[in-house]
């Protein structure tokens, strides 16, 4: 069996980097052939195995390119990428060997998705966004500042001004987004793969019809630790962006609310409005990744009040790892990783008094005890490994060339 792996990005600058690149490795280990094809280097460390060949594209990332012009040009169609990529599929065995793309918006573009389906080569896709059917990516309406309702492409989207730039930018996406619905289309039976059960259920009604839908969440190593002592510790936790979408704010206010100390680690726009919202809370920068455990173990909780349909951040795994609760919006991929009211408690996105007072439940400490170690035992019965992530790729991988043959 061979992959050819599309990803923007040969070394780790995201999530989506990271798992491309941590899924190659690990197939590889388990004997597929890999061709890990990137734009942009420079080149991990964890493609250097016999069995992964690299495939780099000379390429920019679109917020690198010179002028707005040619940046728009490259974002809707490369044309240097696509011909990179037809040659490089030309030159694959027919035979068991599948395309499977990561990501491709900052770089590739929607070309990768054309010369993938070109090739006449089974395809999957791995949605770690919803830039498959939606032109910014997110399915959320930055300037009402809510998920949006619209469908994707019709008029009343593409007349939304709904990107968190501009309109002329959203006009730009749009163009992009017609490209690479195009190129879907001509996908004859393309295999989705999404990594929570709450992903699958929102985007499958936007994708091709004829698509096959399986979910493989990515991989979460992580060292079985003593649980933490959760009663012990004072303060609910936000680790990520302070974005729109991610909804710090609404944290900041619920947190203030309920007489919760709150922590804010990770950076973003938001930042200013949160500590004016709650001057009591503690904004830090990003921790090193060798510290994100240890940061999460000091926490009572940890929150994800998204305003968005978050597919599956790796954050709330982290947290039931270490036996730490969570606080979740429902309409968030691990949200079906939860037994609300078990191991986790859940509330609606934006809805602060709801969010302030699932804060105030678990300040009681033997509720925050009971649901840390519920949280511990439940996620340790199916640990999101690589080997688990991987074994189940290949069984996805098998379903689609077996449906080819």
């Amino acid at each position: 069996m061979r992959a050819v792996i599309i990803s923007d990005f040969g070394s780790v600058n995201g999530g989506a980097a990271k798992v491309a690149i941590e899924s190659a490795r690990g197939l590889a280990e388990a004997g597929v052939e890999i061709v890990f094809a990137c734009a942009i280097g420079p080149v991990s460390e964890r493609l250097d195995h016999p069995l992964i060949s690299v495939a780099c594209f000379d390429g920019e990332d679109i917020w690198q390119v010179g002028s707005k012009l040619a940046a728009a040009r490259q974002g809707v169609w490369n044309a240097r990428a696509y011909r990179f990529l037809t040659e490089l599929l030309a030159r694959q065995p027919r035979q068991d060997t599948l395309v499977h793309l990561h990501q491709w918006t900052k770089a590739f573009s929607p070309a990768a998705i054309a010369a993938a389906g070109e090739s006449g080569l089974p395809v999957a896709i791995t949605m770690h966004d919803y830039f498959s059917f939606c032109p910014v990516g997110s399915y959320f309406d930055y300037k009402a500042n809510a998920p949006c309702r619209k469908k994707p492409m019709s008029a009343g989207c593409i007349a939304s001004n709904c990107d968190r730039a501009s309109y002329l930018h959203k006009l730009v996406r749009v163009a992009r987004q017609w490209r690479s619905d195009a190129a879907m289309q001509k996908l004859s039976a393309p295999l989705f793969i999404h990594v929570s059960d709450f992903a699958c259920r929102f985007a499958e009604p936007f994708l091709p019809k004829r698509a096959r839908h399986v979910v493989v969440e990515n991989m979460m190593e992580a060292q079985k630790l003593r649980p933490a002592d959760v009663a012990a510790n004072r303060h609910a936790l936000f680790l990520g962006r302070f974005t729109q979408e991610k909804a710090g704010d609404v944290l900041a206010q619920a947190a203030a609310d309920a007489g919760m100390p709150v922590r804010f680690v990770g950076e973003g726009e938001l930042a200013e409005a949160i500590a004016r919202i709650n001057p009591q809370a503690e904004i830090r920068g990003w921790v090193p990744a060798d510290q994100v455990f240890h940061e999460i173990a000091q926490a009572r909780c940890l929150v994800l009040p998204s305003l968005w349909y978050e597919p599956g951040p790796l954050v709330i795994a982290e947290a039931r790892s270490l036996g730490v609760p969570v606080v979740l919006a429902r309409s968030t991929g691990p949200a079906s990783w939860v037994v609300d009211g078990e191991d986790g408690l859940l509330v609606d996105g934006g809805d602060v008094a709801g969010l302030s007072a699932a804060l105030a439940e678990l300040k009681g400490d033997e509720r925050a005890r009971a649901m840390g170690a519920a949280a511990y035992r439940r996620y340790w019965a199916d640990p999101l490994t690589t080997e688990r992530h991987v074994r189940r790729t290949v069984a996805s991988y098998r379903g689609l060339l077996d449906d080819r043959h």
